[in-house]
This record gives structure tokens, C-alpha cells and sequence, in this order.
């Protein structure tokens, strides 16, 4: 880069003779333009590099001329307007035709035709009860049940009736005819595979799920007579419970359905009457020969 304090080639070499200051220009007279080298054209490509070279150019050249302005004695050199005003470009300037995208237009895609969705199946309806009939001693055996079932078992005998199950042992043991109803499955492990039958007359075994075959109560009132399984409805908290006219076992087991917590509540001999805690809605099971009845306390 040329020193902006010496003179351009274009000036005439007695630039030393130049009075310190410019003539004053009359009022009203235009000021002739400064003669300038004709820069040649640049290529378009080039042109954010040629404007970027000329702008760091004249900053260069205004400070050095500040910096030798403040440094001078009053004897120094004045510098030429010439040197410290940078030549525009006597090119023209290129401007770039805009170009004008063509529109893209897509192809038209045929969406695919929209399929209907599947009605949502259905859970298949639960099968109906299994019934099985038979006379005297057998074994039974049966698709090995997954979850809690309550069975039906009658006999019309007239010596020891007995009712076995491989996962939950004995059911039924009693003397003569029977008819009651037992739950299977409840304990964890305790899966029914097949049933062990003593009798001497002709037998029913019915096998379903509780919605099938238990006896609902929704209001928590309850009363019958035998073994039985219950849906006990309502909200108590506690129960009444009796017993008449029998004189064997009597047992009742509670299971809440809403929290699974349970158990034995009754194991008496013949008649009973007394108030046992039972959180409703339940499931119960009960032992009996005689009647009974559930009331809310």
C-alpha cells in the first residue's frame, strides 16, 4: 500500500511549491473535480472484495494523516487532499439482475384412499358354567383354572359325602344328601386342576366364576341357610351375625373387595350370635348346617 504522505504518480513532482493552505474558492464558483486514474472494471464476482479493500484503505489513510497532523512542526509538509481521498472507481456499478425463481410446483400425490378403522373387538363373552354330572366315587379333572371360582356341588346320598381339590384339599365332607356352594382358587398357589368326588347316589358339580354363581346381597343384608358364598354390598364396618338350628360347624370368612384384607371371623360349634368386624363390599364364605343371617352393626 502506497504512503498516503507522498505524492500520487498523476501529480507533477514540484508538489513541494504548493502553498501551505488551498486558494479559497469564490462565492458561488463550482469546485472543478479532481482529476482520478480510471480504475479498471472489476468482474461482479469480485465486488464485496474490491468495496471491503477500499473501506479498510481509507481507514488506514485518515488515521496515519491525524497521527502526522498532531507529530508536524509548523514546518511540515501540508498532505495533499488527493492523497488522503481515495479514487472512486469509475466502473460502473454492477447490479445484479434479481433472479426470479421459478414456482416449484409439486406434483399432485394421490393420498392414499383412507382406510376405516376396526371397530375395537370385544372381549369375548365368558363361558358359561361347565356342569358336570356323574354317580358315585370319581375324579374330575378340568383346564387348570387361573382365577377365583366358586363351585356348586350336590349329592343325593345317603352315606359320607366327600368333595376334593387338588389346590384348595377338602370342600365338602358331610353325611348324607348335600347342596352348597364352596369358592376355589382364592389363596395364592392354591390352582384347581381337578376335583376328588366319594359318594354313593348321583352328583351335579357346577363350576363358574363369582358374577355366575355366588349369591348377591347389594345391601349388606344377608340371610340363608347352608354353605354358601356371598357378594356382601353396602358399607358397613361391622356386622351382626347368627346362627340357629344347627349343630355342626359354623365358619365365616370375609374378604373386603375394595383392599383384599380378610379372614376367618366365625369357627363355632352349633348356634352363635355376635358382632364381627367385616369392611363392605365383601366376599363372603360360610360353613353351616343351620341358618344365618349378615346385618350391618
Amino acid at each position: 500500500m502506497s504512503d498516503p504522505t507522498q505524492p500520487l504518480p498523476h501529480e507533477p513532482a514540484n508538489q513541494d511549491a504548493v502553498p501551505p493552505g488551498p486558494a479559497p474558492t469564490p462565492t458561488g464558483a463550482a469546485t472543478p473535480p479532481l482529476a482520478s486514474p480510471t480504475a479498471p472494471a472489476k468482474p461482479s464476482t469480485a465486488r464485496a472484495l474490491v468495496i471491503g479493500g477500499a473501506a479498510l484503505v481509507i481507514a488506514l489513510c485518515c488515521g496515519a494523516t491525524v497521527i502526522n497532523a498532531l507529530g508536524s512542526d509548523d514546518d511540515a509538509k501540508p498532505t495533499s487532499i488527493a492523497a488522503t481521498s481515495a479514487s472512486p472507481s469509475s466502473a460502473a456499478p454492477t447490479t445484479a439482475a434479481p433472479t426470479t425463481a421459478a414456482p416449484t410446483t409439486a406434483a399432485p400425490t394421490s393420498a392414499a384412499p383412507a382406510t376405516t378403522e376396526p371397530a375395537p373387538t370385544t372381549a369375548p363373552p365368558t363361558p358359561k358354567p361347565k356342569v358336570i354330572k356323574g354317580r358315585g366315587d370319581d375324579v374330575v379333572k378340568i383346564r387348570e383354572l387361573t382365577e377365583l371360582s366358586v363351585v356348586k356341588f350336590t349329592c343325593k346320598c345317603t352315606s359320607n359325602t366327600v368333595l376334593k381339590s387338588d389346590g384348595d384339599g377338602l370342600l365338602v365332607n358331610e353325611i348324607g344328601s348335600y347342596s352348597g356352594k364352596r369358592w376355589i382358587n382364592l389363596e395364592d398357589g392354591s390352582l384347581t386342576t381337578q376335583f376328588e368326588i366319594e359318594a354313593t347316589g348321583s352328583w351335579t358339580l357346577t363350576i363358574g366364576t363369582v358374577n355366575q354363581l355366588a349369591t348377591a346381597f347389594p345391601s349388606g343384608k344377608a340371610s340363608g341357610k347352608g354353605d354358601d358364598v356371598l357378594v356382601l354390598g353396602g358399607t358397613a364396618s361391622a356386622v351382626k351375625i347368627t346362627h340357629r338350628k344347627g349343630s355342626s360347624n359354623f365358619a365365616v370368612h370375609a374378604y373386603s373387595l375394595d383392599t383384599g384384607e380378610g379372614g376367618l371371623l366365625v369357627n363355632e360349634i352349633g348356634a352363635y350370635s355376635g358382632t364381627r368386624p367385616l369392611s363392605a363390599p365383601a366376599l363372603v364364605q360360610i360353613t353351616a348346617d343351620g341358618y344365618w343371617t349378615i346385618t350391618p352393626a
